[in-house]
């Protein structure tokens, strides 16, 4: 970073640009042992933005589609995601990725051995329970929250979800069917 003076998020784009050269070698290792895998799970970089909307995200995105069947797994953290708002961030993103990928999508709530996820189900299902969660908080974010329950509607109906605890391996086969 200091030799081409990249400050942390330079540093960060540049790595990542750089190995995205050579993603190629990745996809040719998973390809020769393509008979002894069921699954390839690849984690990204911890800063969703980077890889959503960057050009390394889109070559590995293209390089995986364009191999193997390919689904991003998207993460909530369940726990902080009690909050409604919180919640609507979370899906918001969710849907992002999902235009941007035109990939299958499996939401997995991560944690469930913390808070079971069944509320963020009962959101998803029914924008009334939402709404209901969202009563006594008339601020702007809550207000602009229950409108985009409704757009965010359609983009429910479809997309699959899983609970998951990686601490007991709770439905983790979930995340794979």
């Amino acid at each position: 970073m200091k030799q081409f003076y990249l400050g942390p998020n330079g540093g960060i784009l540049t790595s990542l640009n750089l190995f995205a050269t050579k993603f190629d070698d990745v996809v040719n290792v998973i390809e020769r042992r393509a008979d002894e895998l069921d699954y390839v799970l690849v984690d990204t970089p911890g800063q969703i933005e980077i890889f959503t909307w960057s050009a390394f995200g889109a070559i590995i995105n293209e390089a995986f589609a364009s191999t193997f069947p390919t689904v991003i797994a998207y993460i909530v953290d369940t726990p902080r995601s009690e909050s409604p708002n919180t919640f609507m961030s979370n899906m918001l993103y969710a849907c992002s990725i999902l235009y941007k990928t035109r990939l299958p999508m499996v939401v997995v709530f991560n944690k469930t051995d913390v808070i079971q996820h069944k509320f963020a189900l009962e959101w998803m299902e029914d924008f009334e329970v939402f709404h209901a969660a969202l009563e006594s908080d008339n601020s702007y974010p809550s207000t602009l929250t229950q409108s985009l329950s409704l757009a965010l509607e359609e983009f429910y109906k479809d997309l699959r979800d899983v609970g998951v605890s990686a601490v007991s391996g709770s439905r983790m086969d979930g995340c794979f069917l």
